[in-house]
């Protein structure tokens, strides 16, 4: 389970990220096709539920395992410019929100993405139990 924590994470993040830069795309469209939820500010609420419980799972065992406070230390970042842009969606304008959620989803990929590199290193020995 924990080998696809990191995988999990970036697919998440990427899916977030992906929707961003779609988001205006599809909203030209919206006259000919039916978005719903996938249009609205509705998807980031839904998706960063799942996002940041994976990336803290994830990473918080990649930084027992590895000992990689670099990883922990980007992590943590990217976790907290999501929720900044969750928070700044009534306060900011929706392209600045863009960027921002598109900034954080990146930070989170680049943690995860740093994680595995580490098991790789380690031939992925520290996933077998203990």
């Amino acid at each position: 389970m924990r080998k696809y924590l990191d995988y999990t994470g970036i697919t998440l993040s990427g899916v977030c990220f992906i929707h961003c830069i779609l988001t205006p795309i599809l909203i030209m469209l919206t006259p000919f096709i039916s978005l719903g939820i996938f249009a609205g500010h509705e998807f980031h609420e839904s998706i960063i539920y799942f996002i940041v419980p994976t990336a803290i799972v994830a990473l918080a065992i990649g930084c027992n395992r590895h000992r990689d406070m670099g990883v922990a230390l980007v992590g943590i970042i990217g976790i907290t410019i999501l929720i900044l842009a969750l928070w700044a969606h009534d306060h900011w304008a929706e392209s600045v929100n863009i960027v921002i959620t598109m900034v954080g989803s990146l930070t989170i990929i680049a943690a995860h993405y740093r994680n595995r590199l580490l098991c790789q290193k380690e031939e992925y020995e520290c996933h077998k139990q203990d």
